[in-house]
Formats: C-alpha cells, sequence, structure tokens
C-alpha cells in the first residue's frame, strides 16, 4: 500500500486534504515542514507527498512551487480543501482574555480582517495551523487562542469562541499530490508545465499561442525567480485540455521556444467544492 506525507499533525488542512484524497487506511506520515515532507519522499520514506501549492485567498504558495523545481518531482493529483478559520482557545475562555493568536502565516493572513478587530493581540506564527491548537491545548492559558479547523478544535479539545473568521467566505486551499515518478490515469485532463525563456520581445507570448492553437485552456500561470541566475524566471503553467491523445507533438514545439522545458504531469482535473 502506498504511504503519503503531509506537513503538519492531525487536525491540519493538509491531512484533511490526504484523508480525501487518498482510499481509507491509507498510512498517512507527518512532516515538520513541506521540505521535510519532501526529503521524506526524496529518500522514499513515502511514495506520496501533499503539497499544498495556492489559496484562492491569498494567492500562491511560493516555497512549494520552489521545492518541486528543486526536486523534480511529478504531480499526479489535486485535491481541494474548503478552508473555514475558527478563533478557538481553552474551554471557559472569552474574547476578552485573549492576549495572543497562534496560526500559520497563511492563517493569519486570511484572517486579517477579523485580526484588525484586536490590534493589541500578539500574532504568533507556526508552521501549521493545527500546531497552533496543539500549543493552546498544551499551554493551560485563557489568554492564548488558536486560528484553526473546526476539525481541529474537536481533535484538540478547544472551544470555537468565533467560526469563519476568514474574510473570505468560498475559500479553498489546492493541494497537488506529487510522486517521483510520473503517472497517468484515465480522464487525466489538467497538465502541468516548467519551462524557462529567452529573453526575447514576446517569448512568452509565443509559447502560450501554441496551447490556443492545441485547444488548452490556461487556469494557473506563475513565475518564480531562479536561484542561480538574477531576474530570470520559472514559468510554471497549468492546462486543461479535452484531447484524448498525448500532446508530445505539441510540447516539441514549445521545445523550440524555450531554453529549458519540464514536464510536472497530467492528472485528473477537480473543481472546489466537488
Amino acid at each position: 500500500m502506498l504511504k503519503a506525507v503531509y506537513s503538519g499533525i492531525p487536525g491540519s488542512y493538509a491531512e484533511e486534504a490526504a484523508l480525501a484524497f487518498f482510499p481509507a487506511g491509507t498510512p498517512l506520515l507527518q512532516a515538520s515542514s513541506f521540505g521535510d515532507a519532501c526529503k521524506k519522499l526524496a529518500e522514499g520514506e513515502a511514495d506520496r507527498v501533499v503539497l499544498p501549492v495556492e489559496n484562492s485567498t491569498t494567492g500562491a504558495i511560493a516555497e512549494v512551487y520552489d521545492l518541486l523545481s528543486r526536486y523534480g518531482f511529478f504531480i499526479v493529483g489535486e485535491q481541494y480543501v474548503r478552508i473555514e478559520h475558527c478563533l478557538m482557545a481553552l474551554p471557559g475562555a472569552d474574547l476578552s482574555q485573549i492576549r495572543e493568536v497562534a496560526s500559520h502565516e497563511q492563517g493569519i493572513s486570511q484572517s486579517a480582517e477579523f485580526l484588525g478587530n484586536y490590534p493589541d493581540w500578539v500574532r504568533r506564527p507556526v508552521y501549521n495551523t493545527a500546531a497552533a491548537a496543539q500549543m493552546v491545548a498544551q499551554s493551560g492559558s485563557p489568554h492564548m487562542a488558536a486560528i484553526a479547523s473546526r476539525r481541529a478544535a474537536e481533535y484538540y479539545g478547544l472551544s470555537i469562541l468565533a467560526g469563519n473568521i476568514n474574510q473570505k467566505a468560498e475559500n479553498y486551499t489546492r493541494f497537488i499530490i506529487a510522486a517521483r515518478e510520473p503517472e497517468f490515469e484515465e480522464n487525466s485532463r489538467k497538465i502541468s508545465l516548467l519551462f524557462t525563456l529567452p529573453h526575447t520581445v514576446g517569448s512568452l507570448c509565443r509559447v502560450l499561442r501554441l496551447f490556443e492553437e492545441a485547444g488548452m485552456n490556461l487556469v494557473k500561470i506563475e513565475s518564480r525567480p531562479m536561484a542561480d541566475r538574477n531576474w530570470e524566471y520559472l514559468f510554471f503553467l497549468d492546462f486543461v485540455t479535452d484531447r484524448p491523445d498525448s500532446p508530445e507533438k505539441l510540447f516539441e514545439h514549445v521545445r523550440e521556444c524555450t531554453q529549458t522545458f519540464r514536464f510536472l504531469g497530467r492528472y485528473p482535473h477537480k473543481e472546489p467544492g466537488k
């Protein structure tokens, strides 16, 4: 049976994504960071890694894109998780007692509007929302709160002081499932690519036109600076296609227009809330 790894602890949104994607009973390993999770996959401790790549409120998670580039993994699936951040504290505590709030930096950012009502609260970023809930549960302090999921509140025995505090009601995080080798499933409509471009006029436009002519819909484009070259960028792109055939001929034309090109995966396309 495949083993999967995610960054976080029970009650985290990443665990929720893993539970939704994999069959019941799949062994799930925990990692202390995105980098640690990728290391476990690279070294064979796990067969799949679950990583968040973007949120519908705060956008791309840059660190994960950098790790995909560094490790050379392949995307084999995706899973959307609805994010409902809750403010939670020890049973019996109330809002007037809170002095400090802990969460992942994304949880704090996505709840900025709510937190603006409490400017005196100290914000403490931690590596995972569920870890923040666990920290509050272990603190014994009625002055400390966490921003995490309802599931985390239940798991760590905390009381919810305010629910759905993220400023965008329909808030989703897209997770990818990556492997050391590419795998293909039937009805795989989504294609992810990585390439670099020459510094010439219209270079990106020429590449995108190739996909347009092939009837592929661009649904995501992300650029990241290259670690060893100033002012040069890696481009990550996601396309959705209804073509049942392999797009190898198209990729040949793309290679002619790019400096470097890497196929990241073809996998089933999912939609938020489905």
